[in-house]
């Protein structure tokens, strides 16, 4: 297997709240639209045989440019982590690795609809129909770097996308949620109830906020129960206080006692981890919220980088701060090697950790650090908040 290879074309397909499929969640491409083509059309259209031939052929498609950037800046990108012997998330490739493969879809990813009960300061728009209270306020910051996004709840799927999903139910492996909010979203338990005669094989997985446990007439611990194994990437950027001055109505002791809840119900079919977005908000606290994650959640952590816009990204903040902070990761890590922790518990610290260490120091864009201020003060004067008073390491640099 060559060293650029990826898996995910051959095992996966991501649906995003626009319609648009990708053949991942991080890919810059789109390979088909479920308001024109079924799942069965877009698996093995054009676009996704020439994807496929290129991993094939050791190449590096472009639209893959976010894990090609953070493995070129010494980061661990989903890629590699889909490579890693062992991965759950992939399973067994197809044994004839061609362009054009069977429809047995091991793993389908999800993302039904922009309805979302918060407004992450990480998140926009287009991913929660709550974002539009402070739309106005900041949505000048965007355009000035090229960025528009449309507003309003999304709905994409047609009347028979249940259909073909249900198709898929005797290979699904992996089924994932995400959004906007899936526990607050009716088609997602409209899938997971079409699924129930499927259940036993397959692992659903989820990126959640976990605010809410049933929607309506809905009960997702219900549903949950039929299924092989339930797998919670729980959202959660930081600390208490970090984590709802960024996510926006959320409430780290209803987290908590969701998460409790959880853990009784499913037993050992539960298996979870924290889902943290490393922003220029979180990179001060990282050391506070693993300690949080570890001994109050007691969760791993993984997670991904904010990409856009452009000036959240920790790469904006000040080269002398960037240098604080990785002192207090270094220190951290020379810490946690010394914690009696089982053995996969340090080395997944070590690689969280070192990671964004090293995406941290990568590039300076301090340029844009400014505009990261103006905007962040702007969301305050909406949400009635104070960065300062939140992270009062960033105040000297203004």
């Amino acid at each position: 297997m060559n060293c650029n290879f990826c898996p995910l074309p051959f095992v996966h397909l991501s649906t995003r709240v626009d319609g648009n499929v990708a053949p991942c969640c991080r890919s810059l491409d789109t390979v088909g639209n479920i308001k024109e083509n079924s799942l069965e059309e877009i698996w093995n259209n054009e676009k996704m045989q020439k994807l496929r031939q290129q991993f094939i052929n050791g190449e590096r498609p472009p639209g893959c440019y976010p894990c090609w950037e953070l493995e070129d800046q010494g980061g661990s990108s989903m890629r590699q982590n889909m490579l890693r012997p062992g991965s759950k998330r992939v399973g067994k490739l197809p044994a004839d690795l061609a362009p054009v493969l069977d429809f047995d879809i091991p793993i389908l990813e999800l993302k039904l609809s922009n309805l979302c009960n918060f407004r992450c300061r990480t998140c926009k728009p287009d991913l929660s129909t709550t974002w539009l209270k402070d739309w106005d306020a900041v949505k000048e910051e965007y355009e000035l770097i090229g960025m528009k996004y449309s507003t309003g709840r999304q709905e994409n799927y047609k009347d028979d996308f249940l259909e073909d999903v249900v198709k898929l139910g005797p290979s699904l492996r992996i089924i994932e949620f995400a959004g906007g909010e899936p526990l607050m979203d009716p088609m997602h338990y409209k899938v997971l109830e079409a699924l129930h005669p499927y259940a036993e094989n397959i692992t659903v997985k989820y990126s959640t906020n976990l605010s809410k446990l049933s929607y309506g007439k809905y009960n997702a611990l219900d549903s949950w129960t039929k299924f092989k194994k339930v797998d919670i990437s729980l959202s959660c950027d930081g600390y208490p206080e970090l984590n709802e001055y960024i996510r926006t109505e959320s409430n780290n002791a209803e987290l908590e006692e969701n998460l409790k809840q959880v853990r009784k119900e499913l037993g050992e079919k539960f298996d979870g981890r924290v889902a943290l977005c490393y922003s220029a908000w979180n990179a001060v606290g990282l050391t506070q919220s693993y300690e949080y994650f570890t001994n109050t959640l007691d969760m791993v952590v993984h997670g991904n980088i904010a990409w856009a816009p452009k000036f959240i990204n920790p790469q904006v903040l000040p080269l002398e701060l960037k240098e604080s902070i990785t002192q207090k990761y270094k220190q951290f890590l020379n810490y946690a090697d010394s914690l009696n922790i089982e053995k996969f518990r340090k080395k997944q610290i070590n690689r969280f950790l070192t990671t964004n260490m090293n995406y941290l120091n990568a590039v300076d864009k301090s340029n844009d650090f400014k505009q990261f201020i103006r905007y962040t003060q702007k969301l305050d004067v909406t949400r009635n908040t104070d960065i300062f008073k939140v992270i009062p390491e960033l105040e000297k640099y203004v």
